[in-house]
């Protein structure tokens, strides 16, 4: 009787906790094998992908990584070349794309998305990108407006491109029934990871925008998902304005000095509206080496605040409004 009583009680205990992750869990990851595993070096695809019949090959490549290794796209001079992942379910109506990529030429990132039956194309997006020796990593949020059951991944390098990429990797946001993805109060925000950095949440500190101009964001300069600014381009007091949904996030890369101590920091910002994270990164190799702060902030719930950060005699004012 005991035992009983004791396994009813792990079992509804086991229940709960799968709900309430239910309700938290923003997003659902596709398995994509985006690493690349299951194909011999120098083989291609692999499992999870089809090379598409554009008359262009590929290859696996290794990485420094032993469980990680790089997918090699090879275009004809005049026609592109493509690998697309199995179907998947479709379980929301936005997808985070993430990839890092190298190579020479362009590259092309995005879904197609299918119907029912799963042979009807009934939406389809992709970004380009322009590649460089340097392995750049490009993040993208797709909105899938279509009434859509079942989602592929597609990279392609266009014409006459080589294309690498590496850790792919795809998420879809998961709304469950009659729980909206970001209700005020069910997401907590996750820890952050290791090496990040994050500003301690000062309690409704809302920076208040300038007084000069109109009020509302239309007077400031928009601000685009995973963006780059060199220390040397940005003035002393730059403003910026960006629109998020709730329980997604955007990035943005500020670049910095390490050797004249010039690191940027997080003033300010109202943690009730958004969750920021920042951590200092280096990307390229030896003399080319690119010193940056990584930034992601994610829309907790609607409102608006002033995310302030600076650097030396440098000021950046995000104006961030979540719906």
């Amino acid at each position: 009787m005991k035992t009983r009583n004791f396994l009813l009680a792990l079992s509804l205990t086991l229940t709960m906790c799968l709900a309430i992750r239910a309700i938290a869990d923003n997003d659902i990851d596709l398995r994509i094998n985006g690493d690349f595993r299951g194909s011999p070096v120098g083989y291609s695809p692999a499992p999870g992908w089809t090379l598409t019949p554009d008359g262009g090959n590929s290859r696996i490549h290794p990485t420094s990584d032993r469980k990680d290794f790089c997918l090699e796209l090879i275009a004809a001079p005049n026609r592109s070349q493509s690998v697309v992942t199995n179907l998947h379910p479709l379980p929301g109506r936005t997808l985070k794309l993430e990839v890092h990529l190298r190579g020479v030429g362009t590259a092309a990132i995005g879904y197609e998305a299918f119907d029912q039956t799963g042979k009807t194309l009934v939406a389809a997006d992709r970004q380009l990108v322009q590649l460089s020796n340097y392995e750049q990593e490009v993040k993208r949020h797709f909105p899938i407006n279509a009434s859509a059951a079942y989602i592929r991944i597609r990279l392609t390098a266009e014409a006459g491109s080589r294309a690498m990429f590496r850790d792919v990797d795809a998420e879809v946001s998961n709304l469950v029934a009659g729980v909206p993805s970001a209700a005020p109060g069910t997401i907590a925000a996750p820890p952050a990871a290791p090496g990040t950095v994050v500003a301690p949440p000062p309690p409704g500190a809302v920076v208040a925008p300038p007084t000069h101009g109109h009020a509302g964001h239309h007077q400031y300069k928009p601000l685009a998902d995973d963006q780059f600014f060199a220390l040397e381009s940005l003035g002393n007091n730059e403003h910026f304005a960006v629109s998020v949904p709730v329980g997604k996030d955007i990035d943005l890369d500020l670049g910095e000095d390490p050797n004249r101590n010039l690191l940027w920091r997080v003033a300010s910002y109202d943690a009730r509206i958004c969750r920021v994270e920042l951590e200092h990164d280096r990307d390229g190799k030896r003399m080319r080496r690119r010193f940056k702060a990584e930034i992601e902030m994610k829309a907790l719930r609607p409102g608006k605040t002033s995310v302030v950060f600076t650097c030396g005699t440098k000021r950046l004012t995000i104006h961030f409004t979540a719906f």
